[in-house]
């Protein structure tokens, strides 16, 4: 229970992180960021939508693939925004700990999330 109430305020954090940088991240998304095979595979909550190949890897990584539809687009929403942060702000050890830090009142695990986050969406960023 404790992840499901951590990620669903991940759109918290996700505007705090806007706060602080107003034009580095995005609105979280809503959904899937792309569009490839969807809950059949086992890989999604039941009822979920499509996700890309990269929503799936993020939410296998994640340990994600077992809380509801919501709390994974909100996992993956804040994900992408942390990618869209390394891109504005760049990719250094200092700012993935920034990141994961910033994360870890709405993450149980901020470091696997935010690796998890640049495996699937972001690879240019791995260190």
């Amino acid at each position: 229970m404790r992840t499901l109430s951590t990620l669903l305020a991940a759109g918290a954090t996700a505007v705090a992180l806007s706060a602080a940088t107003p034009t580095a991240l995005a609105a979280p998304s809503t959904g899937s960021s792309g569009s490839s095979s969807g809950s059949s595979n086992g890989s999604s909550a039941p009822g979920c939508g499509p996700r890309s190949a990269a929503d799936l890897r993020f939410l296998r990584a994640a340990s994600q693939t077992e809380n509801s539809c919501s709390v994974q687009d909100s996992a993956i929403g804040l994900a992408q925004s942390q990618c869209k942060w390394l891109d504005a702000y760049g990719n250094s050890a200092h700012n993935h700990i920034v990141l994961a830090e910033r994360s870890r009142g709405a993450v149980k695990y901020p470091y696997t999330f935010l690796d998890a986050a640049i495996s699937a969406y972001c690879p240019r960023h791995a260190i």
